[in-house]
């Protein structure tokens, strides 16, 4: 690579204790092909100034999802996420590599350099939240979401990215019973406007998605621009708003075995799926997983979907 390729490596110093042959095989690798500084931030500060110095480097993140999420943020912040590829070596460091996965990233370390390295980029959606929080991939609320990190979160000098998470970010209980309760979540949930859920009618889980990381369901009910169903609707999906492409989330909503409105034998399959630009859930103390890392309780979120805006090199 020349000059103008170079790289800034920011390795999870989480991971090097975690894995640290996964790391040394990708540094080995990283190096071998390109002018590489490697950093290893113990806290925020660190991640930033290296980010603000790091000129016309190419930015490759080594670590887990809250690395990459870590990164992402500080860019965001700048105003500079959508204009930073990211290369993305997953080690696994107790946060999870669920995102690099789903996005189609190589778990080997070395043919994940390997795709850092390359020059097959790709744009993706991403959903903001109201507070400034970002989920690149997936929202999750109640069945399924189970925490992460232990609490309270703290910036602690080589504790990794766990120093590095928000402050804001409170411990949720792990088991699915405290994230669901035995009459599941009532929430109000909106989509573009529209109530597609109102509290009449627990939830066992809510799932936005960009880039198709919903997948539709066997039976769904499709929702129209009053929210009113339509039926069992096969695989199809339909915008509230009438829109359709990039710039909308996926929302896929399931009933709960409790719920009246469903029959006890079809709580589970029963789905409300649709697209939405704009998705609000409000309800009282709920938890969400964003990418897989916990969050809450809370009780009110709206999440806005922002077209291309991060971008990463992906395989060819």
């Amino acid at each position: 690579m020349s000059a103008e390729r170079s790289l800034l490596v920011i390795t999870d110093p989480a991971a090097r204790s975690a894995d640290g042959e996964s790391v040394r095989v990708a540094l080995d690798v990283l190096r071998a092909c390109a002018p590489s500084k490697i950093v290893i931030p113990t806290d925020t500060a660190d991640l930033q100034r290296a980010l603000a110095r790091r000129g016309r480097r190419r930015v490759v993140v080594i670590g887990g999802d809250a690395g990459v999420h870590a990164v992402a943020r500080l860019l965001d912040r700048q105003g500079e996420l959508g204009d930073t590829p990211l290369g993305i070596v997953p080690v696994d460091t107790g946060s999870g590599h669920g995102l690099a996965e789903a996005l189609g990233l190589p778990a080997e370390p070395a043919k994940a350099a390997r795709v850092a390295l390359g020059e097959n980029e790709r744009s993706f959606d991403l959903m903001s939240d109201d507070l400034g929080g970002l989920a690149l991939r997936s929202i999750r609320i109640g069945h399924g979401v189970r925490s992460t990190r232990p609490a309270p979160v703290r910036t602690v000098p080589g504790r990794g990215w766990r120093g590095l998470v928000d402050h804001a970010v409170r411990t949720v209980s792990s088991t699915v019973g405290a994230a669901v309760g035995p009459s599941g979540h009532r929430l109000r949930i909106e989509a573009d406007g529209c109530v597609v859920a109102d509290m009449d009618r627990p939830v066992l889980s809510v799932h936005l998605g960009c880039d198709g990381s919903v997948t539709p369901g066997s039976k769904m009910t499709e929702v129209t621009s009053n929210g009113s169903g339509t039926g069992n609707a096969g695989n199809g999906m339909k915008s509230v708003n009438g829109m359709n492409g990039a710039g909308l989330a996926s929302v896929m909503i399931t009933g709960h075995p409790g719920a009246t409105r469903f029959g006890a034998a079809q709580a589970r399959d029963a789905l409300v799926q649709l697209r939405a630009h704009e998705i609000t859930v409000c309800g009282r103390d709920f938890t969400y997983a964003a990418d897989g890392m916990a969050t809450g309780p809370v009780r009110l979120r709206t999440w806005t979907v922002r077209p291309s805006g991060w971008r990463l090199f992906v395989p060819a």
